[in-house]
Formats: C-alpha cells, sequence, structure tokens
C-alpha cells in the first residue's frame, strides 16, 4: 500500500511539473541600449549597448519564469570630472539573471542575479580601474508583439552608486 501511495504521489508531482515545463521551453534573444546613471559627483551618463540570451523554462498561472544571461558594453563613454579637469568613464557588465514576467499583452517584469562589472576612469591623462561583483536587481515592464517577440523598458541596479535604464527587445524561437 505505501508503494502505491509513493507511486501515485510520484506520478502526480511529475504531472504538475511536467505539463508547464512542456508548454514554456523557449528560447530567446535579445538586444537593448540605454543610460548607465552614475550615482557619483563628476560623473554623467554613459550609453551602453547589451546582447542577452534567455530561457523560459517554467510557465504558471500568473506568468513565466526564465533565465537570461546579459552582456553590456559602453558604445558612448561618460563624462567624468574631477576637481576641474574633465575625463570619460566606462562600464562592461556580465550577469544571469532569474527572471519573472506577468502574463498579458502589457507585462510586469522583475529580475535578480549575480553580476560582474568592470569599470574605467581617465581623468586629465591619469587612469583608474575597479571591478566588483554581486547581487543585481531590475523591474521593468513591456508590451507583447504576437508570440515572436517584445519590447522591454527596465531599470536594472548595477551596483549601489550605478543604475541601467533600458529599453530592448526580445526575439523568441
Amino acid at each position: 500500500m505505501r508503494k502505491q501511495f509513493c507511486a501515485v504521489t510520484a506520478f502526480i508531482i511529475l504531472f504538475v511539473v511536467a505539463s508547464p515545463l512542456a508548454a514554456a521551453n523557449q528560447l530567446y534573444v535579445g538586444i537593448k541600449g540605454g543610460l548607465m546613471k552614475p550615482d557619483a559627483g563628476g560623473y554623467n551618463d554613459a550609453v551602453n549597448g547589451a546582447v542577452l540570451l534567455g530561457f523560459e523554462f517554467l510557465d504558471l498561472d500568473v506568468g513565466s519564469i526564465a533565465i537570461e544571461g546579459e552582456y553590456t558594453e559602453t558604445i558612448y563613454e561618460g563624462d567624468a570630472t574631477f576637481k576641474g579637469i574633465h575625463g570619460e568613464w566606462d562600464i562592461e557588465t556580465y550577469a544571469i539573471y532569474g527572471v519573472f514576467r506577468t502574463r498579458g499583452t502589457l507585462f510586469f517584469k522583475g529580475k535578480i542575479g549575480y553580476l560582474h562589472e568592470d569599470v574605467s576612469s581617465t581623468v586629465g591623462g591619469f587612469g583608474a580601474t575597479g571591478s566588483d561583483s554581486g547581487l543585481s536587481l531590475g523591474i521593468g515592464g513591456g508590451l507583447r508583439i504576437g508570440h515572436f517577440g517584445n519590447i522591454e523598458l527596465e531599470y536594472t541596479i548595477i551596483e549601489k552608486d550605478v543604475g541601467f535604464l533600458s529599453l530592448g527587445f526580445n526575439y523568441y524561437f
């Protein structure tokens, strides 16, 4: 009796987990661009471009869960000023996120993950570089375009002093 109960329980769990997995399993690629917004005195916004690869692996009643890998690079350096001397700064990031999107044509997006950043600054001929890794959070929303893609606007906390405001497009396979 106990073996039958375990077998029925395992079958129910497998059915509950496998059904949404079979419905989700969508690969997508994306591009986006936006402003890296530093919160440090003397630094102005840089413009970054990004590429991402995502996999939607769980379809729920309220939305979907995906995993995304993202890479950003500065395409237009931000201005940096130190004691009246002008220069430039840039930032490059690599991240992996767990992502939740709600259902519907208009949707909400939330993400949490791990990010590594490399920052460099040159002011008055002197350069400085630094890198850091840690928790990254993002929030945004978007518009679904049929079954093949969506447009997203989001704000991502890169670190305590830098945020990324971006607009992008994701294409679903």
